[in-house]
């Protein structure tokens, strides 16, 4: 049967770690435990264009693999399915197409949610005790600012949302649950704790269904401190730089006290090498760069999809061996490349990453000519021609992906932290492509061999050769990534030395 990691992203921070992660499936990284990903989007804020970013990739993504007609093997780009809780219910209900979860009311003030002016006098006065007038006056259809004490209250409808119900009605013990939130912000903060409550006390909710696997579900999660501060500004703001690390120091004590004990895997991180992003407290969109943070974060996820059943036992609602881990870089250097990472991430992400690279290159500078040349893999049944190069899953689907994980690459770079691991202005020259790695010397140990798109061609005639694919798609993706994997086994046996076999 198969099993489902559902991942609640909540919050901007939650939407741009699924992103990075989405780029990490489209590499066709092993994600060994799980066999299709469903994730859930829990925002108020439904112009956030991180929200909305997200959203493209994942119907991009979603488009390309539907495009498909052959079964995808480990290590073939896009090789984990993306669903959506409608796939999973299979009925039109009104959930929807997408991964957000829809919030009722939340186009609000907070005051006008709670029906402020409806409270009798005693209780107008324990609400003006327990926020203050900003706080009732807060526009919630740009999400809680910083205020998860407005937050806990406006999402605890999620336990009665028809989204909620839904996935507890589909969910079996063999799935797994991930919830990623930032700890510093305010929609984060307030539904990390929230979520898990309901889930782990499923059994409370009348209205629920399999709330035992519920109960025992296999659940990790990613909290992500203070990596980004907000400029000066000599508006009053809503958000304030100054309050991130002692509104995460008083999260972590809550979370040591009454969340922790409740997960099977707890995965902490944060950046105090940071970049102060100009002050949106979101109704201009809220769009940041993406980060090297979320991108690392995105591999807690990947950890977590990895990790065996055995390791995620759980018994009456608490974890068996309950696991800590934080994420870590070689040194301190405020731009990262593949070799400041420990060994064990670049196990995991080195090969990929690198492999969707070459990828995104090709598809930019070599196919058009490789089409006009009549490349040999090309030509093969099926062929690849120009009809094929300017329809749907191509321009639309395929290229429009390519745009975004280029956008992706470039922000991490220019982003601080930076992430600068690879050069992609190059046309053909491929040897400089994976930063701080050249490929093997030549011929008794001189010079270098020759890594170019004609090294790709070559080792893709050899892929081709005896076989058949169902479609010129088909054959695009997983010869492309047979082929990348041959020629980074080949030519930079440096990089291929650190990956598990």
């Amino acid at each position: 049967m198969p099993a489902k990691l559902y991942i609640f992203a909540i919050g901007g921070t939650g939407s741009r770690v699924l992103k990075s992660l989405t780029m990490l499936m489209a590499s066709g990284i092993e994600m060994n435990e799980v066999t299709e990903v469903v994730p859930i989007i829990l925002d108020p804020h439904k112009d956030n264009k991180d929200v909305q970013r997200t959203e493209v990739l994942i119907n991009k993504y979603r488009q390309i693999r539907a495009s498909l007609k052959s079964d995808l093997v480990k290590g073939d780009f896009f090789y984990t399915p993306i669903k959506t809780l409608e796939d999973i219910v299979r009925k039109s209900d009104g959930i929807g197409t997408t991964p957000m979860l829809t919030l009722k009311d939340s186009h609000k003030t907070f005051k006008d949610y709670i029906d402020f002016e409806g409270l009798n006098d005693a209780n107008k006065a324990l609400a003006s005790l327990l926020f203050s007038k900003e706080n009732l006056d807060t526009e919630m259809d740009i999400g809680f600012v910083g205020n998860p004490n407005i937050g806990s209250v406006v999402l605890n409808q999620f336990a009665e949302s028809d989204e909620f119900k839904n996935f507890a009605s589909n969910f079996t013990p063999n799935d797994r649950i991930f919830i990623i939130s930032s700890i510093f912000g305010g929609t984060g903060a307030a539904g990390f704790p929230l979520i898990l409550k309901n889930i782990r006390g499923a059994d409370k909710n009348p209205k629920l269904t399999n709330t035992e696997y519920l109960k025992n579900a296999k659940i990790g999660a990613l909290t992500v401190m203070p990596y980004f501060g907000i400029k000066p500004t000599d508006d009053k703001k809503v958000v304030d730089k100054s309050t991130f690390i002692s509104k995460t120091k008083a999260a972590l004590q809550y979370y040591a006290r009454g969340v922790n004990k409740d997960l099977n895997r707890m995965y902490y991180i944060g950046d105090l090498v940071n970049l102060d992003y100009e002050y949106d407290p979101g109704k201009d969109g809220q769009q940041n760069n993406a980060h090297f943070v979320e991108l690392a974060s995105a591999l807690a996820i990947v950890d977590f999809a990895n990790a065996m059943d055995t390791d995620l036992e759980t018994e009456n609602g608490k974890p068996k061996l309950p696991v800590y881990k934080e994420f870590g870089i070689r040194e301190d250097d405020e731009i990262l490349n593949l070799k400041s990472l420990s060994v064990s991430t670049q196990q995991v992400l080195s090969l990929p990453l690198s492999q969707l690279v070459l990828f995104s290159l090709y598809l930019d500078n070599r196919l058009g000519s490789a089409i006009d040349s009549r490349i040999p893999w090309i030509v093969e049944n099926p062929p690849i021609d120009r009809s094929f190069s300017r329809g749907n899953f191509v321009e639309i689907y395929l290229n429009e992906f390519n745009q975004l994980f280029k956008e992706w690459l470039d922000e991490m770079k220019n982003n601080r932290r930076a992430f600068d691991a690879y050069l992609t202005d190059t046309n053909d020259d491929l040897s400089g492509v994976i930063k701080g790695y050249s490929p093997k010397k030549g011929v008794l140990g001189f010079g270098t061999s020759t890594v170019d798109f004609k090294t790709i061609d070559e080792a893709n005639n050899s892929i081709v050769k005896g076989k058949n694919y169902p479609t010129p798609a088909d054959k695009l993706i997983k010869v492309m990534s047979e082929g990348t994997r041959k020629v980074l086994s080949e030519k930079f046996p440096d990089l291929f030395q650190n990956i598990k076999k």
